[in-house]
């Protein structure tokens, strides 16, 4: 099989995305196994996601190539493949199954895995950092080391040059210049850039895209790994945050606001 380092210097990059259609109202049902219930929840793009996508987006404009988006979920996350179509990419692919349903992060990553090494080898592999209704951060290291990538997370701007990628990764206190070989994945961190908005036109062609569904039979996975029976981790109960964070403007001169922040803090001691 002919290796993507060798394929990318004679052929077009080839792009993945992989996007989550998330809960956004603060009304979602939980069913008796402690999971959301999803296919009636009010639902959106995972934010950062739309970031990945915009970041493999500029990527395409910059040094040509196809863009093909996954999303893993209900017959609802049709809505966010669509929404990714009309911002740009060329092909999107729903895995859905009653199969998947229960999986924890790895199980995840292991669907998401096979269902991008069944349409070949990728350059980049974009996923959001985190998503909003989990927000463990988890799925992208785990499929890249599933697909044998390397990953660099916290990406906030690529850029091509000379067969390599120039990366700029977000740490504490700024940012760090890499230049990374392909084929890598890039996790990309909430609000680093701002997503294409699509047009009317775009979207109207994206509604009328038929986007094939990727079912558990397509796959070659274990039901063992998948799912609630391959699930490492599962949810056994969900408490309410005691307490919370709040905030409190201080107005005033420098004099009042010093002697309000020094009544706060000899406030927080004595609790």
């Amino acid at each position: 099989m002919e290796s993507a380092s060798c394929r990318r210097l004679e052929e077009i990059m080839k792009i993945a995305v992989c996007v989550k259609h998330v809960p956004i109202s603060e009304n979602v049902e939980v069913d008796e196994n402690n999971r959301l219930v999803r296919d009636n929840a009010e639902s959106d793009t995972n934010p950062c996601d739309l970031n990945a996508m915009e970041t493999a987006l500029r990527l395409k404009q910059e040094a040509g190539g196809t863009i093909d988006v996954y999303s893993m979920g209900p017959e609802n996350a049709m809505a966010s493949l669509k929404k990714c179509l009309a911002m740009g990419a060329d092909q999107a692919y729903l895995i859905s199954g009653r199969k998947f349903a229960g999986g924890d992060t790895l199980g995840t990553a292991r669907v998401l895995a096979e269902a991008i090494q069944k349409q070949g080898e990728y350059d980049v592999v974009f996923t959001g950092s985190e998503s909003s209704d989990g927000g463990t951060g988890q799925v992208g290291p785990m499929l890249a080391e599933l697909l044998h990538m390397p990953d660099v997370s916290e990406t906030v701007e690529v850029k091509a040059g000379n067969g390599l990628l120039n990366v700029k990764k977000r740490v504490d206190g700024g940012n760090l210049l890499l230049s990374v070989k392909m084929p890598v994945l890039l996790t990309v961190p909430f609000g680093c850039n701002e997503p294409t908005l699509p047009t009317l036109r775009t979207q109207r062609k994206a509604n009328r895209a038929e986007i094939p569904v990727v079912g558990e039979d397509d796959l070659d996975l274990s039901a063992e790994t998948i799912g609630e029976k391959g699930a490492l981790s599962i949810v056994t109960g969900l408490e309410a945050a005691s307490g919370g964070n709040s905030a409190e403007k201080i107005s005033g001169s420098d004099d009042e606001i010093a002697a309000k922040l020094y009544e706060l803090l000899e406030e927080g001691r004595n609790r």
